[in-house]
């Protein structure tokens, strides 16, 4: 399907090209009329840009009326003032039409593509088990790792809790950062938090594609245990945060919420819900 999505975009594309050629070659051929195609030309690439922009069926009203007064002013010409019509003319009635269609095929057929392929990345990116900035386990490794782990206490009762860490006041700063400043946090603040938890401790990023930052940590451990846990990579990040140049300015802070396990919750989403919620009383 995709292939023949693009395919169709590449002969919209061709035909866009030859309209252009055709217009190109009528203006050569009635260069008395030079004035009069210039702003025909100007009118057309108006509508071009309507349909572009706006739709189809706008662009579809904008030429009908573009054909109307047209119409309208060569039968005037003609039949009032009695002044010869030149046939060549007939081609501005027509042309604009036709290169609106052309160009908002192309179009259409392109977004299609770049929706498909947005799709694709979130698909990938939600199956991918490392992320590809930070090199940590990803939500889709979480959500599988959590399952066993809930899987564990069911079995054999050993508590497990989950601890979520994000950014505060996440609005206000990363709205001071440029694209690649962002990155270089969420890189520096993951290298931290993995250098602050045990050997055998596992952090995640689950921010997901183009998310707010976000981790996550699994522990078999009761909720006291991994708050001790927890705060200690707190502190650990922020201190070190506040000794980079470039960032202590920010005044970069983390908040964390923390859940344990019990038989009142009912999936891993929920799991993390009942975490970011408890993020309320990180004051």
């Amino acid at each position: 399907m995709k292939n023949n999505d693009i395919f169709i975009s590449d002969v919209y594309f061709l035909l866009t090209l030859i309209a252009f050629a055709i217009i190109a070659v009528y203006m050569g051929i009635s260069h008395d009329l030079l004035i009069v195609n210039i702003f025909y030309l100007g009118i057309t690439l108006l509508l071009l840009v309507i349909s572009y922009f706006m739709g189809l069926l706008p662009g579809l009203l904008g030429n009908l009326v573009f054909i109307f007064i047209q119409g309208s002013y060569m039968l005037y010409t003609n039949l009032f003032k009695g002044e010869y019509v030149s046939f060549l003319m007939m081609f501005w009635l027509f042309m604009p039409l036709l290169l609106s269609l052309v160009v908002y095929g192309m179009t259409d057929r392109q977004r299609k593509i770049q929706s498909e392929n947005k799709h694709l990345r979130m698909h990938l990116s939600n199956d991918t088990v490392f992320d590809d900035l930070t090199n940590l386990r990803t939500m889709n490794a979480y959500q599988q790792d959590a399952e066993i782990f809930i899987g564990t206490h069911k079995r054999f009762g050993i508590p497990v809790s989950t601890g979520i860490i994000t950014l505060r006041y996440e609005d206000q700063i990363l709205n001071l950062l440029s694209e690649e400043s962002k990155m270089k946090l969420i890189k520096e603040i993951s290298k931290v938090m993995v250098a602050s938890l045990r050997e055998n401790d596992i952090i995640y990023n689950i921010s997901g594609l183009n998310g707010k930052p976000k981790w996550a940590v699994l522990l078999f451990s009761k909720r006291d245990g991994v708050d001790i846990a927890i705060e200690r990579l707190k502190k650990n990040v922020e201190k070190k945060l506040d000794e980079k140049q470039n960032l202590n300015k920010y005044d970069i802070q983390l908040k964390i919420g923390i859940s344990e396990y019990n038989n009142d919750i009912k999936s891993v989403n929920e799991f993390i819900a009942d975490a970011m919620q408890n993020q309320e009383y990180d004051v």
